[in-house]
């Protein structure tokens, strides 16, 4: 007796099981893709790699630390606006009340400074301090040594940051200056003294 083909559509009622060549889901999630739960079954899932977060926070003027060199700064960054800045995600939060950056979620999170001053003539030395929840994690510096002129320093220093705790009550970061006698750079048209969040990962 010759086999005939058999009507799966019609005859099967459920989800087929992954074993009988099937999917195991009666449906899936449009915009999302199957991915394998265990030996037997499929479900939709959204892929979430790749960059979530990314922002970007500059000097707008320059900021002249006189006499008084370990400053931690407030009202002195914004969230640059110029140059047609892209911006990933919620992004970061800055109170300028008190300097502090707090994050809308949780990651690890690439953190880089970047340092432009002009830094007195002697043996001096500008600098910008990262803290952590209040605690200095990372320096970043370039110095000036004798020679009775000024002279134009720049630099840049990258951190790893594990944010286990978002939210204003959360994990926090601030930037701190060092040295007297510094001129660190800023402007509305250019950047030099900035700082920048990427989300590179899960916690």
């Amino acid at each position: 007796m010759a086999l005939s083909k058999i009507d799966v559509a019609n005859m099967l009622t459920g989800a087929t099981p992954v074993a009988n060549g099937g999917t195991g889901i009666a449906s899936g999630t449009s915009g999302q893709f199957l991915k394998f739960t265990g030996s037997t079954t499929l479900a939709s899932t959204a892929v979430t790699q790749g960059i979530t977060e990314a922002d970007m926070f500059v000097m707008a003027s320059t900021y002249d630390s006189g006499s008084s060199g370990n400053k931690t700064f407030t009202n002195e960054f914004s969230r640059v606006a110029n140059d047609t800045p892209g911006r990933i995600g919620t992004g970061i939060s800055l109170d300028t009340s008190n300097g502090k950056y707090t994050f809308g979620s949780t990651g690890i999170y690439l953190i880089i400074l970047s340092l432009g001053a002009n830094v007195g003539s002697g043996d001096n030395e500008a600098g910008f301090n990262l803290k952590v929840n209040g605690s200095e994690v990372n320096y970043l510096y370039v110095g000036a040594s004798g020679g009775g002129t000024t002279s134009s320093k720049a630099a840049t220093a990258t951190f790893l940051l594990d944010v286990d705790s978002s939210g204003s009550s959360g994990d926090y970061v601030q930037i701190a200056s060092h040295g007297d006698g510094v001129v660190y750079q800023g402007a509305s048209t250019y950047h030099q003294c900035a700082i920048t969040f990427i989300r590179i990962g899960d916690t």
